[in-house]
């Protein structure tokens, strides 16, 4: 059946959970439909986002042509890629010689959210931004993305599809296994 869309609100912090195939990624794209046809901007980060064979810098500035490096750097080291922004040759202007194939899976994982958060989107949708990197570090993530003003300012909205949440993290959850709202921690 499809999946309806959820509507929407600034500030609005929810967790997608459920087993692959659940319908999270639908869910997802049907909001971000959603909120194009309310002309609220919104934008989905994709678990399978490209990485361009170009620079680290253009490769961030795909979601906003006009940021400066001072902010392309704020968003890495947000996102945890500080240490290896520091280790490569020509910073911002190392290229990734075959784009994602230049970096390990949880790099490019990082660099995307980098990209998300260099978005100035009122609505994103982030699909599995944390697979791939070890457990705590992924919780910290998730605590971080789902916290208002912790990584994404409290006045956008952040909606994040994800296998693993522990129940800790504050936000309001939507489980696709059971088909229930789950209330916040």
């Amino acid at each position: 059946p499809p999946v309806p869309p959820l509507d929407v609100r600034p500030g609005d912090r929810v967790a997608v959970t459920g087993p692959s195939g659940s319908g999270k990624t639908t869910l997802l794209l049907a909001t971000a439909d959603r909120c194009r046809e309310t002309g609220l901007a919104a934008g989905f980060f994709g678990e399978d986002g490209h990485l361009f064979a170009t620079t680290v810098r253009d490769n961030l500035l795909v979601s906003r042509g006009d940021a400066t490096d001072d902010e392309l750097r704020s968003a890495l080291n947000r996102a945890g890629l500080t240490d290896w922004l520091d280790t490569l040759p020509a910073g911002l202007s190392t290229v990734l010689v075959g784009g994602g194939a230049a970096v390990s899976a949880g790099q490019r994982r990082r660099l995307l959210l980098a990209r998300a958060l260099v978005s100035t989107f009122p609505v994103v949708l982030l699909d599995e931004p944390t697979e791939h990197l070890d457990a705590a570090d992924a919780q910290r993530l998730l605590a971080e993305l789902l916290t208002p003003g912790a990584l994404f300012p409290a006045d956008r909205a952040v909606l994040v599809a994800t296998h693993h949440l522990t129940p800790d993290i504050d936000c309001l959850r939507l489980d696709l296994a059971s088909g229930r709202v789950i209330s916040d921690a």
